[in-house]
């Protein structure tokens, strides 16, 4: 029977594995334990990201087809007891950072208007959707004011806004979003609709028909902001990709569907380049010095940032 060879990638090393498809997953789990003294919480590998069935130890490795695969270990969490306390306060959420992406990936022709649709990519800052939108609003630094805005807005209209929405208080909630390291998301792209009376189209990149979530739907104008599950863009024409930002064209009348099937186009050839990050699944790593934690997920992400303090995490690229 021919043998099947892949790479076993966990927290500070990488194995390739020798192996007979005729291999149970309990062979598997005992070869990773005694070349590297532990145990995994989970074993992911392809793309999209599939977990290995650690339950049923019986079953072979053969249907996996891991020929060539790189698979992910996900350590089993032990670290509690001995992590290192948290030193201020916490990050209410974790600092995952965006996938890089090359220019000629974020530019489409657009003949019938002889220019580009471009996307004009945010800085890492946790502050993306409130500089993608406030780049609609020509404005400079608009993050604070929009972040403001939308706390008093929040205050408000208690009816819109009560405790089952936010999940919190809306007093807490308020003085939260105010905070520089709070991201914004579909509660605040909504409020920021109604307050400068404008659609805003989150096109999602993630998903497979690149669905377009819309937000204030009724007005007379929009703009388009590309979500890629953690990080927000913004969509904008130019007559030529060589021209400053302030030339370019970021709203549009609302009969015209045409930008938003052509937006779509352009998050169809950035899905091809994995520009997007699916939080519910992925894989990340702790960038914080010394710390090896690997985990699987958004609420584990969030498990290791409240027993640590660590919040540096990024996701790890599976190659």
């Amino acid at each position: 029977m021919a043998e099947t060879r892949f790479r076993v990638r966990g927290p500070g090393w990488v194995e390739t594995v020798t192996a007979s498809p005729d291999w149970t997953i309990q062979k598997l789990l005992d070869h990773l334990k005694e070349k590297q003294g532990a145990e995994p919480s989970a074993l992911k590998y392809g793309y999209p990201l599939k977990n290995i069935d650690l339950i049923d130890t019986n079953a072979t490795i053969g249907p996996l087809n891991l020929k060539g695969e790189a698979i992910t270990f996900v350590p089993k969490e032990d670290r509690a007891a001995t992590a290192p306390k948290p030193q201020g306060p916490v990050a209410t959420k974790p600092d995952f950072k965006p996938k890089a992406v090359e220019p000629d990936h974020t530019v489409i022709e657009w003949p019938e208007k002889d220019g580009y649709l471009v996307l004009r990519v945010m800085p890492d800052d946790n502050s993306c959707m409130f500089t993608a939108f406030g780049g609609v609003l020509q404005r400079a630094d608009p993050a604070p004011t929009l972040r403001r805005e939308v706390a008093q807005y929040i205050l408000a209209h208690p009816e819109k806004f009560d405790r089952v929405v936010l999940e919190m208080e809306p007093q807490r909630y308020a003085q939260i979003m105010q905070s520089p390291d709070r991201w914004g998301g579909a509660i605040e792209l909504s409020i920021l609709s109604d307050i400068y009376d404008i659609e805003i189209c989150s096109v999602d990149v993630k998903i497979q028909s690149q669905r377009v979530d819309r937000y204030g739907e009724g007005k007379s104008t929009r703009c388009l902001l590309l979500y890629s599950g953690i990080h927000y863009d913004r969509i904008a024409f130019t007559m030529d990709i060589g021209l400053p930002v302030d030339f370019d064209e970021v709203k549009w009348d609302i009969d015209n569907e045409q930008v938003v099937e052509m937006a779509r186009k352009l998050a169809r050839q950035l899905k091809d380049k994995h520009y997007f990050t699916d939080t519910t699944d992925f894989v990340l790593k702790c960038d914080v010095p010394g710390c090896n934690w690997i985990g699987a997920g958004e609420v584990e992400a969030r498990k290791h940032m409240k027993e640590t303090g660590h919040s540096a995490l990024s996701e790890m690229e599976i190659t």
